[in-house]
């Protein structure tokens, strides 16, 4: 059991660039987030959807590690090359809607969400 399932919105399959390079970066903001976490005792289970994501794959990481909460947290080491992309927002909006339906609360980072505010707060509200 985990106190939070930490995880983030960039599938690198979104973005056709990024995916013809084929240089996937690694999620660093969700890893330090992780690591400063877990120094400070608490458990930290991670989803990393860059690679490969499904809703089914997010709700199995929810099915299996129980967590307490659900932190989605955006890399903004790498802003200029990971802008968000609607498919990332609705990407957020659908792992948001899996943990309501877990019945967990969700804390999202990211610029996205601070530029869209209304949009994540209706969505919050309609899920």
């Amino acid at each position: 059991m985990a106190d939070i399932l930490l995880a983030h919105c960039n599938h690198l399959f979104f973005d056709r660039k990024q995916a013809r390079k084929m240089q996937p970066y690694p999620p660093l903001q969700t890893l330090l987030a992780a690591a400063c976490l877990r120094r400070e005792g608490f458990e930290v289970a991670l989803f990393d959807c860059t690679l490969e994501y499904t809703p089914e794959a997010f709700r199995h990481a929810l099915d299996r590690h129980h967590p307490r909460m659900v932190v989605l947290c955006e890399d903004n080491f790498n802003f200029l090359t990971k802008m968000c992309l609607t498919r990332n927002r609705e990407l957020a909006f659908s792992m948001c809607q899996a943990a309501k339906e877990a019945r967990l609360p969700v804390v999202v980072n990211s610029s996205d969400a601070t530029d869209h505010i209304a949009d994540y707060l209706h969505t919050a509200r309609t899920l």
